[in-house]
């Protein structure tokens, strides 16, 4: 064992469990145990809590002997080094760099909804990740007559999808709509009677705000008190990280919320579906960036790649109701049931405010009761986890290239056209990475995710904008894969691009047959069920350019010349020219030709005007070097100049799959 992090996760748990055993804490264990560990709950304002931490830092003051022994009966050789620092670590117990001023944190972190102590350090990366999720959330869909609630349940990144205001679920038949969010239901006594309600707490167990932009792939929260301030200085007016203004573009803050629990109106449910506006695909994920001084990024280059991990980001999945959120407010509601006239009370129950309406039927009722001081507001739906990250980008890119995938309103519209084929590529390396790494580590690929890429700035003094490729670990505080992929890139890289084994993953995708029969992505290299939303996008050939990139800073896609030498740009001059044919012969073109191999399209009066197919990673805004595509955008320059005519630049990417769109955008009539 020689990860650092995964170490003192288990340090951690055995120095707490020897100071509740010593100690004889007495704990009080809520509702349910745990799986990650007995150590009581939180309590109402931590009250529990801080009885238990003033007997851990009595403990660990005062058995410092035991403290080293138990150090010694678990470090690994690997980690022996650093034995006294791992020491200090558990001896502080007053700085923000000590366990149990780390464990405070944890504990008041409201974003991890839990009352349970060793759930919540678990999920804060204090102790170590035991047994199935513990963010599983319930949809409250019917009370029983022995008054136990009636419920579906999801992990939260599932749920804010699944159980969003509107959406309906089948359960035994029935089809039950989901109108909003509640505290859990608990049993109770009022009065002596025995009842059913919901918990005394907010429908909602973290409030954060959020700014999204698209210009630049900018995410990041904020607190309440944090948002409040940089508005007043307007920081919000465009986007922090690129300045954008344009509101199709640049998100403001908007509301981002966590439900404690989902519910329906506790019908028996209908019989059909109704139909429904609510769009309810999965969420991307962001990755947000922490900045902890204490836990710097492990950034390194290997070949031309800029590798970073880390182990201390955020990453959120966020509906935003295809941004039209979720518009709604806090009710009470009185729900009654054939067994129970007087009806059930629920209280601070968060309601779309299309679907807080009085029903009655079958014996079954909902009544909406206003709550004064609630007011309507519009939200977001969030999941997060802290878990390890890993960023890969070009350390450099050759001036021939453009690899910017966010492009501006104001560009040519040739260049928005060839961001979307960048764009192929970036997400297509991506989705190679995960496929690659899952086969090497013969895991399921959807253990390692794909976030939202970003934008990042060369560093080269040319002005010119790339993007970040990052992947991150499914389960939360991380399994160690995409670490695995940061500490072996070297070979993963080389093995992408001259596989070893003809038989496997990288090697079938190498093949010939595979070459001969995919022109973009197929279920044999790229596309699974799982990111059916990125199939158009997806080009195994762009994917592997892309990756040829990070391996050799003067890598230039074929812009000078040289075709032959690399797979996955050795037949493009032929598959561009057959594009061209198929264009020419859908639109009316019949004056083809080529200039050094370059397909070519001529049109107009005398043919006076060029449409030039290219690929979609070469840069002919700001042709820099003199080679074979400066030289035939020069002669064709020399020509149209003579003719009086104008040349029409098109991709091969977009080429490919909207030919209709390139005639209408593309090509200047």
């Amino acid at each position: 064992m020689n990860q650092e992090r995964i170490f003192k996760r288990l340090l951690a748990k055995e120095i707490l469990r020897k100071a509740y055993i010593y100690e004889a804490i007495e704990i009080n264990t809520g509702e349910k145990s745990s799986v990650h560990g007995e150590f009581g709950s939180i309590g109402d304002a931590q009250v529990n809590w801080r009885s238990y931490k003033s007997q851990i830092i009595h403990w660990i003051t005062n058995n410092q002997q035991e403290i080293e022994e138990t150090m010694d009966a678990l470090i690994s050789t690997q980690l022996h080094p650093k034995r006294s620092e791992f020491i200090n670590w558990i001896l502080d117990t007053t700085s923000s760099n000590g366990l149990v001023e780390k464990a405070q944190g944890v504990i008041n972190n409201e974003e991890i909804a839990t009352n349970d102590v060793s759930e919540k350090l678990a999920e804060g990366g204090i102790l170590p990740m035991f047994g199935m999720p513990t963010t599983i959330r319930n949809l409250y869909h019917g009370i029983s007559k022995n008054l136990e609630p009636l419920s579906i349940d999801r992990a939260q990144s599932m749920a804010i999808y699944e159980f969003a205001p509107g959406s309906q679920k089948t359960k035994d038949k029935a089809i039950h709509q989901v109108i909003g969010f509640t505290s859990d239901l608990i049993n109770t006594r009022i009065n002596g009677i025995e009842t059913l309600t919901n918990a005394r707490k907010p429908p909602f167990s973290m409030n954060r705000w959020f700014v999204r932009c698209r210009a630049c792939g900018f995410f990041e929260t904020y607190s309440e008190g944090t948002k409040t301030d940089l508005e007043d200085q307007n920081q919000f007016d465009s986007c922090p990280n690129c300045g954008e203004i344009n509101p199709d573009r640049y998100q403001s803050p908007v509301k981002l919320k966590a439900p404690r629990a989902y519910r329906t109106n506790l019908s028996s449910g209908s019989d059909s579906k109704d139909d429904s506006e609510f769009i309810l695909s999965r969420p991307p994920i962001f990755a947000e960036k922490i900045n902890d001084p204490a836990n710097p990024d492990q950034p390194k280059i290997v070949n031309n790649a800029d590798l970073t991990i880390s182990d201390k980001d955020v990453t959120w999945r966020v509906n935003t109701n295809s941004d039209r959120y979720f518009n709604g407010k806090l009710f009470n509601t009185i729900n009654r049931f054939p067994f129970n006239s007087a009806g059930l009370r629920f209280n601070e129950q968060w309601l779309l405010n299309d679907l807080a309406v009085n029903a009655e039927g079958n014996d079954y009722s909902i009544s909406i009761q206003q709550i004064n001081q609630s007011f309507d507001e519009r939200i977001a739906l969030a999941s997060n986890k802290k878990t390890e990250i890993f960023r890969i980008a070009p350390a450099t890119v050759s001036l021939e290239l453009d690899l910017n995938m966010f492009s501006r309103v104001t560009e040519l519209p040739h260049i928005k056209a060839q961001s979307n084929g960048v764009r192929s590529a970036y997400y297509s390396a991506a989705f190679l990475l995960q496929r690659i790494l899952a086969d090497k580590l013969d895991v399921d690929p959807t253990e390692i995710e794909i976030a939202d890429i970003a934008m990042k700035n060369l560093d080269d003094g040319t002005d010119r904008r790339i993007a970040e490729i990052i992947l991150t670990d499914e389960l939360p505080n991380g399994s160690g894969f995409v670490r695995y992929l940061f500490e072996n890139f070297q070979s993963i890289l080389s093995e992408t691009l001259v596989p070893s084994d003809p038989n496997n993953y990288l090697g079938k995708i190498h093949s010939l047959t595979h070459q001969n029969l995919c022109k973009d992505a197929c279920y044999d290299c790229l596309k699974v069920y799982r990111n059916m939303n990125y199939h158009s996008l997806l080009d195994w050939r762009l994917g592997l350019s892309m990756m040829r990139v990070m391996n050799d800073a003067s890598y230039v896609c074929g812009s000078d010349g040289n075709f032959q030498q690399f797979i996955e740009i050795e037949e493009w001059r032929e598959f561009a020219k057959m594009l061209r044919n198929s264009f020419a012969q859908s639109f009316g073109f019949t004056n083809l030709s080529e200039i050094n191999g370059l397909p070519l399209i001529k049109y107009g009066r005398n043919q006076k005007n060029v449409i030039m197919i290219v690929h979609p990673f070469w840069d002919l805004r700001n042709i820099r070097q003199a080679n074979w595509l400066a030289e035939i955008k020069s002669d064709i320059d020399a020509y149209t100049a003579s003719s009086g005519g104008t040349i029409s630049i098109i991709d091969t990417f977009n080429l490919h799959r909207r030919p209709g769109w390139c005639y209408e955008k593309l090509v200047i009539r």
